[in-house]
């Protein structure tokens, strides 16, 4: 049971113990809540992510049009777009809109219950706050990035066709030929296994920074801040990590 500040180490300790409960005894954590963290953080932001994925779609299928149709390459551009936009466009971008729409949300409403002292009362009634408060909304964060991330994949696809029709004359049967060949079902594992480690990473971010927050609304706006500066951070080096791996 968490009390008092707490390392970051410690958060994920806790969280795991938790995790292998739960597995244990599904009955420890409450379902309603888990829908509901997975409503609030990862449902709402879809409407956000696929119109930012459509447009980047579109703009990247643009970029290489004019680039490709100087070298007589211009079929290249839909199998290029699947490459760049599973593997790298979309996954750091979606966890970009719930870092910057869902993790501040977090730890907004974290650090209010430390102040508030709703954590504490909890505490004193024998609640265990880390199934309770945290574990729903890490598995919202766990569950909903990947999935919002393959709803992202396919409407950036769909933009790069925007392009590809009218411009390429390209009926979206050949489009969808021309980016399937030579692609690897392995970039959609790649691209579900970032936004994995992403959710993860923002996840445990918004809740220690959430769960320090200590002394009045003044904290709560900084912790906000920093959890999402922080998030932001740790994803791009993450994903430079990753790719640094996968390319080697």
């Amino acid at each position: 049971m968490i009390t008092g500040k707490l390392t970051y180490f410690r958060l994920v300790t806790e969280l795991g113990v938790s995790g292998v409960r739960t597995l244990l005894r599904p009955s420890t954590l409450s379902l309603d809540d888990t829908v509901a963290q997975m409503r609030s953080i990862g449902a709402g932001a879809v409407p956000t992510a696929g119109l930012i994925a459509v447009t980047a779609g579109f703009i990247l299928a643009l970029v290489l049009e004019v680039q490709l149709s100087q070298v007589g390459k211009v079929e290249m551009v839909p199998s290029l777009l699947w490459v760049i936009l599973t593997e790298q466009v979309v996954p750091v971008g979606v966890a970009l809109i719930f870092t910057g729409r869902s993790v501040s949300a977090v730890a907004a409403e974290l650090g209010s219950m430390q102040v508030s002292e709703e954590v504490k009362a909890l505490f004193t009634m024998g609640i265990d706050i880390t199934p309770y408060l945290l574990l729903p909304r890490f598995l919202g964060f766990q569950i909903m990035l990947p999935m919002v991330t393959l709803l992202g994949i396919y409407a950036a696809l769909f933009g790069g066709w925007l392009l590809c029709g009218p411009v390429l004359r390209m009926s979206l049967s050949d489009y969808i030929f021309y980016a399937l060949d030579g692609s690897r079902f392995t970039s959609v594992l790649v691209a579900l296994g970032k936004s994995a480690l992403f959710g993860f990473i923002i996840a445990t971010t918004a809740l220690y920074k959430g769960m320090n927050v200590r002394h009045g609304s003044r904290e709560i706006s900084e912790a906000t801040t920093q959890s999402v500066v922080v998030a932001v951070i740790m994803v791009t080096l993450a994903d430079a990590a990753v790719t640094a791996l996968e390319l080697t």
